[in-house]
C-alpha cells in the first residue's frame, strides 16, 4: 500500500471514529431526562454536532471516556453553544476547552463567562 493509501486511511478511520463517538454521545444527550430535546432547534443539533466533533479531536480518549452525557442538563447544553458562539473558522482557545470540560465533567462552579 502506498503511504499517501496509508494516510488517507488513517484519516478515514480517524473520521468514522469521531462521528460514531458523536453519536453515541448526542444519542445519550438524547435520552437525557434533563434535557428538553425537542427544545433544541435545528441548528442547535448541528452545532452541538460540531462541538462534540471538535472536543473528540482535541481531547484525550480517556478524558472523552469519562464523560456522563446522559447527566447534562438543558442548560449544560446551553452553557455550550454560548461558548462556541463566533467560533466558526478559528481554533478552539485552551480557555473555552477547559470551559467546556468543565461543563460536560460536571466540575464547573460558576456559569461560563464570554
Amino acid at each position: 500500500m502506498t503511504r499517501t493509501s496509508e494516510d488517507e486511511l488513517g484519516r478515514r478511520r480517524f473520521q468514522l471514529g469521531k462521528e460514531q463517538a458523536v453519536e453515541e454521545a448526542i444519542e445519550k444527550i438524547r435520552r437525557a431526562s434533563a434535557v428538553n430535546w425537542p427544545a433544541l432547534c435545528g441548528e442547535d443539533c448541528m452545532l452541538l454536532r460540531e462541538i462534540l466533533g471538535e472536543l473528540w479531536g482535541c481531547l484525550e480518549r480517556e478524558k472523552w471516556e469519562r464523560y456522563t452525557f446522559s447527566t447534562l442538563t438543558h442548560q449544560n447544553i446551553r452553557d455550550l453553544l454560548a461558548l462556541w458562539a463566533g467560533r466558526k473558522g478559528h481554533a478552539l482557545p485552551c480557555a473555552t476547552l477547559e470551559k467546556m470540560d468543565e461543563i460536560l465533567s460536571h466540575t464547573r462552579s460558576t456559569p461560563p463567562t464570554q
